[in-house]
């Protein structure tokens, strides 16, 4: 709710987004503007709902943030599984995944590198097996991903 006694609702959303806790919420106010509305969105909100609240629209608030709370989780299970992954390779099978990633064709990367074709074809074989894939396109997802991570 905006309107509590101790902290209003916006700032305890504010300071669980500040404490690394980006659950849903859902915002209830019987005085709320629009620039409450904004900062309540802004900081994670699913939905702002006014008083008195209509028993269906709490509970597609609710349902709302649950399809959120699903997606947050799936993608932070699939960022483990990634971070996971890619701390099974070699300092050298990471280089050979950035070279790949930015879309250097293995004769450019063995250039680079100061390697044979054939040797990098085994690093990107290692690569296929460690990460699962041997897609340009799903290794530069990963590559992606580790970056968004640093």
């Amino acid at each position: 709710d905006i309107r509590m006694p101790a902290i209003s609702g916006l700032k305890l959303q504010e300071r669980l987004v500040e404490q690394g806790i980006d659950w849903p919420t859902i915002v209830i106010s019987g005085h709320g503007d629009i620039e409450a509305c904004r900062r309540a969105f802004r900081n994670g909100a699913v939905d702002f709902l006014s008083k008195p609240v209509d028993e269906q629209d709490l509970i597609d608030a609710i349902q709302k943030g649950q399809d959120a709370l699903a997606l947050l989780l799936r993608r932070r299970a699939q960022q483990t599984e990634t971070e996971s992954l890619l701390a099974s390779l070699t300092p050298r099978e990471r280089e050979v995944l950035d070279h790949v990633a930015r879309g250097f064709t293995t004769r450019q990367i063995a250039e680079s590198l100061g390697l044979s074709s054939r040797t990098i074809d085994t690093h990107r074989a290692s690569l296929g097996s460690k990460l699962g894939t041997t897609s340009q396109a799903e290794l530069t997802r990963l590559w992606l991903e580790a970056q968004a991570d640093q």
